[in-house]
């Protein structure tokens, strides 16, 4: 199995953040809902992978990335 993890959180550091999974890279996009409209979000993203034998393999997470919420 593999796919990507999406972590977001309003604070810079990541502290009370929340993650999502999406599994597979045929879904190249993710819509995030319950995000507070004209808010700040902090964005960063890892892939991952799971073996035959059930390891998982993580890769470093991305730089992060500042983005508003317009809708």
């Amino acid at each position: 199995m593999t796919g990507y993890q999406i972590q977001y959180s309003t604070s810079s550091s990541f502290k009370n953040s929340k993650t999502t999974t999406v599994k597979g890279y045929s879904n190249v996009s993710k819509v995030l809902s319950k995000l507070t409209k004209g808010k700040k979000y902090y964005v960063r993203i890892r892939t991952f992978y799971r073996t035959g034998s059930g390891t998982i393999y993580y890769s470093a997470w991305t730089s992060k990335k500042a983005v508003t919420v317009k809708k």
